[in-house]
């Protein structure tokens, strides 16, 4: 009897000097879904992110993907006519995914940071310079604004002011962080980084993995498109048949109804 309550007082204590410790750091979040599921009405989604952190720092929210190398044709003119697809541009250390919150105007303080500071490293412009270009040509950084811009345009890279605090009590606050999910995010296991800056240096962080998985109908039809090319083919070929069909009934439908 005397040893089990030694052993109860005894975990009680390493409870409560867990409680403590966690009670100590500077910077607390909540935990969030690890698991995206892509379905058939799939069209996007947000995660919330909130937690606590002393009232005199900033946090930063950071989600980002898998580093890839990318290739894309590069147009130009033939002969002084005509615009085509001439060269292949490969671009190198570009991550599938950049969602990049901040409070609001923190942006701003990038841009004083000298280029190896750990808090400008976060943002887009330390990005736009680790991206590469091969074949090196005089346009090369031209060629990467526009591949940004590009991943702007579909959603999977963007930068926001979007961190909301509430009013410090006790010396602490609340943050809040909604980051969007384009539905044009690739499958894949992604990296969400939650940073606590405090006189323009990181003195804490939070990073967490989230999943991003196929699911139902989409799910079957990539496992044909890499599993069963042959088959993949002939349902593609099929539902675009029936498309056509229901398409040409519909407008002779609408043209006899006149």
């Amino acid at each position: 009897m005397t040893r089990t309550c030694a052993g109860m007082i005894m975990a009680l204590m390493l409870l409560t000097q867990a409680s403590l410790l966690k009670a100590e750091e500077p910077l607390q979040v909540s935990q969030f879904p690890d698991r995206i599921s892509i379905g058939t009405f799939y069209n996007g989604t947000r995660i919330s992110i909130n937690g606590t952190l002393p009232a005199d720092s900033e946090v930063v929210v950071r989600m980002t993907g898998e580093a890839a190398t990318l290739r894309m044709k590069k147009k130009g003119k033939v002969f002084g006519l005509l615009w085509m697809n001439r060269d292949t541009v490969t671009f190198e250390s570009v991550p599938k995914a950049f969602l990049l919150y901040t409070p609001h105007n923190f942006e701003d303080i990038f841009k004083t940071l000298p280029k190896d500071d750990p808090v400008r490293q976060l943002g887009l412009s330390a990005l736009e310079e680790k991206i590469t270009v091969s074949p090196d040509s005089s346009d090369s950084g031209a060629l990467v604004k526009e591949l940004l811009k590009l991943k702007k345009n579909e959603g999977i890279y963007a930068v926001s002011d979007n961190v909301h605090y509430t009013p410090p009590a006790e010396g602490r606050k609340k943050f809040e962080a909604d980051i969007i999910i384009p539905p044009k995010l690739s499958p894949g296991v992604y990296k969400v980084e939650v940073f606590m800056v405090q006189n323009r240096t990181i003195v804490a962080s939070y990073d967490h993995s989230l999943t991003v998985a196929l699911e139902s109908f989409p799910k079957i039809l990539s496992l044909l498109a890499f599993d069963h090319g042959a088959m993949y083919g002939i349902l593609a070929t099929l539902i675009a048949v029936v498309a056509g069909l229901l398409t040409g009934v519909f407008f002779k439908g609408s043209k006899g109804a006149h």
